[in-house]
């Protein structure tokens, strides 16, 4: 993992994490090593509002098995570096959703 902010759980096949900072202007799902990295649009978006992480309901991915390896959440921030974290290669969906802090949760 390139790092890890945050607590790791596992239950039941499903990694649960607070990756990204509370000040996250929005996140990315990259697939593989190309330059410029190949994002992953979500295929389920849904906001309350337009404020970032707040008003986020969920972001989700599915049949993440078809997507190229490694897979790299990327959390990316308003005047200060973006981070990225690589994903366990069994990863098959995750969502982001917010409930006083991001969780983004993948499941294999």
């Amino acid at each position: 993992m390139a790092g890890v902010l945050g607590l790791g759980l596992f239950a039941q096949g499903a990694q649960a994490a607070s990756l990204c900072k509370p000040d996250i202007v929005g996140i990315t799902l990259i697939e593989g090593k190309y330059d410029p990295p190949a994002s992953i649009v979500p295929d389920v978006e849904k906001y309350k509002g337009d404020k970032m992480p707040a008003d986020i309901i969920v972001q989700g991915w599915q049949n993440l098995r078809a997507a190229e390896r490694p897979l790299t959440l990327m959390c990316r921030y308003k005047g200060r570096p973006n981070e990225a974290f690589t994903l366990p290669d069994d990863t098959n969906s995750c969502e982001l959703t917010y409930n006083r802090g991001l969780i983004f949760e993948c499941r294999h």
